[in-house]
């Protein structure tokens, strides 16, 4: 009777631990090809805002399902890189399966996760309300139309007002989610302070403790830093011609820091135009400092030469600059004063003019 009751004993103990554990999500790979032999997964660390590589699944032979269980505490996001370079990134939103069947491509089967495909969401806004006006843009740029590309502009800034209204709406039906979270990257914090602010109040109140709301909080407040009369924080690197550029070094004197793209087409435009500021301030107390996300050096360099832009010009091709300010578009500057104060945001060459004037 005894050795009954302490098996009984024994049972729940078991029962309690396992019951312990909590909810699981169990990936399962299959793969249907002899080329991939092995398969990556990193998942997002929300307080340090990367991917962290968590797992490697080697030695995968065809025909073969090989499983891996990670311990469901939040909403998470996973990245799949396989040997031959393809990859997927998922959100996981809760315990359960995921399965992944590698073909030609990686196909996704889960109740619990989705691909992460917000890119291809901006593209589609992006065709459907700037398609026409991209190539009325490239052919006054090309006849050197300025009429006609300062009317753009002005209803590029209109039609933009109803792209971004149209992307919080896809964030909004994504509820607070790791599948939202990860799309609020693709906003800037201080051009869509409020909407992040109503989106914090979502995720805190569905996930109070979580890493996902902690980090979104965070950004939220690092944010606050870069508001107008705050002091821009300092950056090293180094410029086109190797030389090294320290933001603090233009303290005495106003400064633009211009972040731009060879491939942005409102940068391109504004270009010309700060040239002219900029020769006719010679020698004035007012400097540009040039900050490229272009990915190829050599489009970089020819960008500059084609623009003739002779100021400071680096490139920030890991984006550690960019990202260091919490943008996630262009155009984008920053008007600094005499002692490195933020003073203005976001100008154009026009308004930079009459800024300066009365500066």
């Amino acid at each position: 009777m005894k050795t009954i009751k302490i098996l009984a004993l024994i049972c729940i103990f078991i029962c309690s631990c396992r019951s312990q554990q909590g909810p699981e999500i169990t990936f399962s790979f299959e793969t249907e090809s002899d080329e991939i032999t092995s398969v990556t997964i990193s998942k997002y660390n929300f307080g340090l805002e990367k991917m962290v590589e968590w797992k490697s699944l080697d030695n995968l032979v065809p025909q073969k399902t090989y499983q891996t269980t990670d311990k469901f505490l939040e909403p998470s996001i996973y990245a799949l890189k396989l040997n031959t370079g393809k990859g997927m990134r998922i959100a996981v939103e809760q315990s359960g399966a995921v399965k992944i069947k590698i073909e030609d491509g990686i196909k996704l089967e889960s109740k619990v996760a989705s691909n992460l495909d917000f890119d291809k969401s901006i593209e589609n806004l992006n065709n459907q309300f700037f398609a026409g006006m991209i190539q009325d843009f490239d052919k006054a740029m090309k006849e050197n139309d300025q009429q006609r590309i300062e009317e753009l502009e002005k209803e590029k800034d209109k039609v933009l007002v109803q792209f971004i209204k149209s992307m919080e709406n896809l964030v909004r039906n994504m509820g607070p989610s790791a599948k939202a979270y990860n799309a609020l990257g693709y906003f800037d914090l201080t051009k869509n302070r409020d909407f992040f602010k109503e989106m914090i109040v979502r995720f805190e109140a569905e996930y109070p403790s979580s890493g996902m709301s902690k980090s979104l909080r965070t950004r939220i407040d690092k944010a606050a830093q870069l508001a107008i009369g705050s002091e821009m924080a300092n950056f090293k690197a180094l410029n086109k011609e190797g030389v090294p550029v320290n933001l603090s070094d233009y303290r005495g004197g106003y400064v633009l820091v211009d972040f731009w793209a060879s491939w942005c087409r409102p940068c391109r435009v504004e270009n010309p135009k700060l040239l002219e500021l900029y020769t006719n301030h010679k020698g004035a107390k007012f400097e540009i400092i040039g900050v490229s996300i272009d990915s190829d050096s050599d489009v970089w360099e020819k960008a500059i030469q084609k623009d003739g832009t002779v100021w400071n010009q680096i490139l920030d091709k890991d984006q550690t600059i960019f990202k260091q300010y919490l943008l996630s578009s262009l155009p984008a500057n920053f008007l600094l004063d005499q002692e490195g104060r933020i003073i203005a945001r976001n100008m154009t060459a026009e308004e930079l003019k009459t800024k300066l004037e009365t500066l």
